[in-house]
């Protein structure tokens, strides 16, 4: 059984090779600042897009999608402006993504969720 850990992981480079798959061009992985972390930071277009992944092999605490609640939207538009004031380019505009993946005898079901906030 594999740990929370390792069942995170494995949903966020799933949750990488679909944006790709569907165009998205991926410029980080994991930034972390003192405020927190970004799953994913990529590219569409013109667009900045932040990714949370969520990963659920269980429905006992809720689905995935239900676990990003608006305090952790809040806090990505937070880590979004601190990583921007870290870079060199500008973005015309800013997007806050969620992945929810969910593992039911062994199989994956993805859904994402574009401008989630």
């Amino acid at each position: 059984m594999p740990t929370r850990n390792d069942l995170g992981k494995h949903g966020e480079q799933l949750a990488a090779t679909y944006l790709e798959s569907e165009g998205m061009t991926i410029i980080e992985r994991n930034w972390r600042c003192r405020h927190g972390e970004i799953d994913i930071i990529a590219e569409e277009g013109p667009a900045l897009v932040v990714v949370e992944v969520k990963t659920r092999s269980g429905k006992s605490h809720g689905t995935a999608l239900e676990s990003v609640r608006p305090t952790k939207l809040a806090r990505l538009h937070m880590l979004a402006a601190k990583w921007l004031a870290t870079q060199p380019r500008t973005f015309p505009t800013v997007r806050i993504d969620v992945i929810a993946l969910e593992r039911f005898a062994g199989d994956y079901s993805l859904l994402h969720v574009r401008g989630a906030s």
